[in-house]
């Protein structure tokens, strides 16, 4: 988690985008309205199976790999959730990272679950124009429990406080973790 805390907020925010599947998949636009509504969370396509990819950037020290899946409303393609895990070369200790569009209500944080465990409360570190960033110092046991096939549910609150729950499969995760730790 050290090597997070010498990045700045937009900076670590900006890198995370950059490893996502497209640069300008989150940017607000006259086009895309941010958080959907709970009904459209419903919709949300779940992706087909084994949809964790590895996305790599070069730095000066090699390779910098996040394990990451993008979940995007079926009715209109607009990205609504993607999660990362990244592991960092200096400490060898797992992220979780959420980039989640803008639009949501941001005091209450998210909550996060994997499987049947109890939900955890993480705050939102950081929001730009893109959307807003969550990172999560994952222990071994929830790594293990993804490997397992234990999905995690990631709650957040729309501007009226109701809960949007949204349900990212972890098919083909232990492969493209695999790849990055």
């Amino acid at each position: 988690m050290r090597m997070w805390a010498k990045v700045g907020a937009s900076s670590l925010f900006a890198a995370t985008l950059a490893v996502s599947l497209s640069t300008d998949m989150f940017a607000q636009t006259s086009q895309t309205k941010g958080v959907p509504s709970e009904q459209e969370a419903a919709q949300a396509a779940p992706p087909p199976p084994r949809t964790w990819k590895v996305s790599c950037s070069s730095k000066q020290a090699g390779l910098d790999c996040r394990a990451l899946q993008t979940l995007f409303l079926k009715n209109t393609g607009q990205p609504v959730l993607t999660a990362a895990v990244h592991v960092p070369p200096d400490t060898k200790k797992p992220t979780l990272l959420f980039s989640l569009p803008l639009g949501f209500y941001i005091p209450a944080g998210v909550s996060l679950q994997f499987g049947k465990d109890v939900a955890k409360s993480l705050p939102v570190q950081t929001c730009d124009r893109g959307g807003c960033l969550v990172q999560y110092a994952i222990s071994a046991a929830e790594i293990s429990a993804m490997q397992q096939g234990a999905d995690l549910s990631v709650t957040l609150q729309d501007m009226k406080k109701k809960p949007i729950t949204f349900v990212v499969p972890v098919a083909g995760f232990s492969e493209a973790y695999a790849k990055v730790k």
